[in-house]
């Protein structure tokens, strides 16, 4: 096949997919760097603290990223979503306050989770059983969330197609972690330097996309933005607080089940089978991966779509990308079933070969999230969020009625079981719901033709 002939039929796949696939494979390919480096970086604290030292880092991190998702609402979809109706209107300063206001919630909700993480530190601390040192350490991690404030900007990012940014800072914060993780193994460090090191390049990460961003939005958008007073905010943006409520409570529910589970179990089992079911809750990160950049172009794109009035493009996406991420499933579950414990004694060490079970299982409940993760973004560009919360609210219900006395009667290997079973219940809810709305809508449109 001729160079010009493989560039026309890419260029053909990529229209079929709205021109979306070069901003996707970007993402992808950093996703991928940062699954592999994170992989590798997760290695290298097995072999420098051993299952007991990756439980214990594990439940520090858990604890106030926990709370972040738990206790603050962020605006990332609706500065989205209602930032392509300014921009689809031409109405720059409802644009400009709709980032002001992002911002404002970015500072005070951040302040908020932070402050209220700092007041629970002693009964976190004491349902860890932690030590004086560990508790300190969690503490230290809870003043960095005060820096947590990056959803505005990333949505900004989002907005103005600024991919690259985004994923080439992602992949440096990515890489720095791995690198000096290494070092600090070589040099016979213990848990709370790589307890520093996780918490300075979390710090990282959320002030140089802050930065950034505004950078971005500076070269963008002219005219001021903080000093804009927001007393049109509310007539410019009709129903936002009751689409920013739904949003985030879908995200929460969606995350609690990867969150709230280590907080949990922390009182329930050791610190071995934690550290085990934290590397395979790992492994199957790494493969959602494979959905995160999709998601992160798609509803940009789907909701201007929404407010062009192109919904056969929005169901044309979704269905062409559940059929990529339902193959995508196919191949890769068998890999990890025949090939799983050659990994995970590979990357590893022999010491944590039981947790190869639990490996497959996170598997596939990755792969379920994947193949039905554009489904959650079309039915927010569509208007159907709270559709979406209550299918999301009903399967997380499900996850923690069931999470300790499945664990108690079957070991760590339920609470693995628990999320496959949570994540088919999610898709199979969305993908009613999305049905639902496309036959409503095509009747709607029949009845008008009419």
């Amino acid at each position: 096949m001729s160079a010009t002939n493989f560039r026309s039929r890419f260029a053909r796949l990529g229209d079929s997919f709205e021109g979306l696939l070069s901003h996707i494979g970007l993402l992808l390919s950093a996703n991928v760097i940062i699954a592999g480096v994170g992989l590798g970086t997760l290695a290298i604290m097995t072999h420098a603290l051993g299952a007991v030292g990756i439980g214990v880092l594990a439940l520090i991190e858990a604890y106030p990223r926990t709370l972040d998702q738990v206790l603050r609402f962020e605006p990332s979809q609706a500065i989205i979503r209602y930032g392509n109706r300014a921009r689809e209107a031409g109405n720059d300063e409802a644009f400009r306050r709709l980032i002001k206001f992002g911002t404002l919630m970015d500072f005070l909700g951040a302040a908020l989770a932070a402050t209220l993480a700092l007041a629970a530190l002693d009964l976190a601390s004491r349902w860890f059983n932690f030590s004086e040192d560990e508790r300190r350490m969690m503490a230290l991690f809870v003043f960095a969330m005060f820096t947590f404030v990056s959803a505005t900007p990333i949505s900004v990012l989002r907005l103005t197609s600024r991919f690259d940014l985004y994923a080439r800072i992602l992949v440096a914060v990515a890489l720095t972690r791995f690198l000096l993780s290494g070092v600090l193994w070589l040099a016979g460090a213990g848990l709370e330097a790589f307890f520093y090191l996780a918490m300075f390049t979390a710090i990282a990460e959320h002030v140089v996309l802050f930065c950034v961003a505004w950078w971005v939005l500076r070269r963008n958008v002219e005219g001021p933005i903080l000093s804009l007073p927001l007393k049109e905010f509310l007539r410019e943006n009709p129903r936002i607080v009751s689409f920013i409520f739904n949003s985030n409570m879908n995200v929460l529910a969606r995350n609690s089940t990867r969150r709230f589970d280590v907080f949990i179990l922390g009182g329930v089992v050791g610190y071995a089978e934690i550290g085990l079911y934290q590397i395979a809750k790992r492994v199957g990160l790494a493969a959602t991966r494979l959905s995160r950049p999709m998601q992160f172009v798609v509803f940009p794109a789907l909701s201007q779509f929404w407010e062009r009035g192109e919904g056969a493009r929005i169901v044309k996406l979704v269905l062409r990308f559940s059929t990529v991420f339902a193959i995508i499933a196919v191949i890769l579950v068998p890999v990890f079933v025949i090939w799983g414990d050659q990994f995970i004694s590979l990357a590893f060490g022999q010491e944590f070969i039981a947790a190869q079970p639990l490996v497959i299982l996170q598997i596939v409940a990755a792969s379920l999230f994947m193949t039905g993760s554009i489904l959650n973004s079309a039915l927010l560009s569509i208007g159907r969020d709270g559709a979406l919360l209550s299918v999301t609210l009903s399967a997380c219900l499900f996850f923690f009625v069931a999470l300790v006395p499945a664990v108690n009667t079957y070991g760590i290997v339920a609470a693995s079981c628990l999320h496959v079973l949570t994540n088919l219940i999610w898709c199979s809810g969305c993908v009613y719901f999305f049905a639902k709305s496309v036959r409503m809508q095509q009747n709607l449109s029949a009845g008008i033709s009419e």
